[in-house]
């Protein structure tokens, strides 16, 4: 598979770390650190043709409710990840997660 169709199929935003491990296995993405930043890059983003993005967990803080609604007026994808230096009550991940999904 070449690079440049790995590259349409998944982008992803978020903290350096997770942007950067990424960027490793080919995919590319942008680093934020902003709620502002992070709805800027992703609304950016979804007008280009990618299958899947990826958000960094510690980018959306503040702004779940706006990404949740973004994912329901989208049909590309838009996966949560979560980050490895993103110090969260594992409740409180649960409670998200829950809510997410519908549950």
């Amino acid at each position: 598979m070449s690079s440049s169709v790995t590259s349409r199929k998944a982008y992803v935003i978020g903290a350096r770390e997770t942007v950067k491990g990424f960027n490793l296995i080919g995919v590319p993405g942008e680093e934020v650190s902003t709620p502002d930043e992070t709805l800027e890059t992703l609304e950016r983003i979804l007008q280009q043709d990618y299958s899947l993005i990826m958000i960094s967990a510690s980018v959306i803080i503040e702004i779940e409710d706006t990404i949740e609604q973004i994912r329901l007026e989208n049909s590309t994808p838009i996966i949560i990840l979560s980050d490895a230096n993103m110090k969260l009550d594992p409740k409180e991940i649960e409670k998200k997660f829950r809510r997410f999904i519908g549950y």
